[in-house]
């Protein structure tokens, strides 16, 4: 069974124009590959270091992109033992430059599906994925975060700083978010964060020494870096863990030796793709995360969503930072 469908790629690296819509026709899947027919996808900040040719995921020309999609599965491999045709699937982000699901169909191994939770939308549906695995792994394998803890988490606006809020709070830690302007204070303190620093107003060194009462925080969830950092460091309690997850900030990201040591702190040069790849590990985080899904203490925050035609405007909109949660784009009207 072959389908011609359209999908988003691009030929070679650069800026937002080199993404076109073009036509293929997908083969059938193989092995432990499923292929579903997509209904929705997410937007990550990912994407857009991967066109660029940033992301730690090199391309491969043609290069798909895009890693979290929703749809419902149209054929499996001969090896499928999870999913069958009827299912309505989710995908689950990892270090790939085969597999992108921004399109019509995708296909996608069954290790990196999960079903899609009932009590979602289909635009929620393709956005818990990156958010939520990022922070699993670096607040519970990485951080060791846990009740009465205090964490700071920068771009708190993004879907992966919402996730790690979400998380740490279900956890009992005390989560301290920040955002560059009072644009969204509003919309974040309806959602429930703790305390919100804006970074462009007030000093974050002081601000965080003072929610605090002097003790500083013991975890840092950082996809800025750059010269960021310097506005953190020296409010590190005793023992604290840096992540540092990605590069909004595109000067260099120093590494900080005398305050680290200082702290007793380390500094993560974090991906989560380094801990999906462990099967038993990707196990764990999907009970985890579904578990809670299920339960509503984790609901993604859909921003905004697009039609598959204008996948370029919901570029330009993410580019923009105006959104607090994922970007999504609709490819039917189920």
């Amino acid at each position: 069974m072959s389908i011609n469908c359209k999908i988003i790629q691009f030929h070679e690296t650069g800026e937002l124009d080199v993404l076109a819509l073009e036509h293929i026709t997908m083969e059938d899947p193989v092995n432990d590959e499923v292929l579903f027919k997509v209904d929705a996808f997410a937007l990550n900040r990912a994407d857009v270091l991967h066109y660029q040719g940033f992301h730690t995921t090199l391309p491969d020309f043609p290069s798909r992109i895009g890693s979290e999609a929703t749809g419902e599965v149209v054929k499996v491999g001969a090896n499928v033992t999870d999913f069958k045709v009827g299912d309505r699937v989710t995908s689950i982000p990892f270090n790939t430059a085969k597999y992108g699901v921004q399109g019509e169909y995708a296909v996608v191994p069954q290790d990196y599906l999960t079903k899609a939770p009932e009590n979602l939308t289909v635009e929620e549906a393709c956005s818990i994925w990156m958010q939520y695995s990022t922070a699993y792994f670096a607040l519970f394998h990485v951080g060791n975060v846990k009740k009465g803890d205090n964490v700071f988490v920068p771009a708190i606006s993004s879907s992966a700083g919402y996730g790690c809020f979400e998380l740490a709070k279900d956890a009992g830690a005390t989560v301290i978010g920040s955002t560059r302007t009072s644009v969204k204070r509003k919309e974040l303190e309806e959602q429930g964060i703790d305390h919100l620093i804006i970074s462009n107003e007030e000093s974050v060194e002081k601000r965080l020494l003072e929610l605090t009462e002097g003790e500083g925080v013991s975890f840092v969830y950082d996809p800025i870096a750059g010269n960021f950092c310097n506005e953190y460091l020296d409010a590190l309690s005793t023992g604290a863990v840096v992540i540092i997850y990605g590069l909004l900030d595109p000067n260099p990201t120093p590494y900080p030796l005398v305050p680290l040591i200082r702290k007793k702190a380390v500094m993560d040069a974090y991906s989560q793709f380094n801990h999906v790849e462990n099967i038993d590990k990707l196990n764990e985080c999907k009970t985890y995360v579904l578990e809670r899904i299920e339960k509503g203490t984790l609901k993604p925050i859909v921003s905004k969503v697009f039609d598959f035609e204008d996948y370029r405007k919901a570029y330009e909109y993410m580019l923009s930072n105006q959104q607090v949660g994922k970007i999504v784009v609709r490819v039917t009207n189920k």
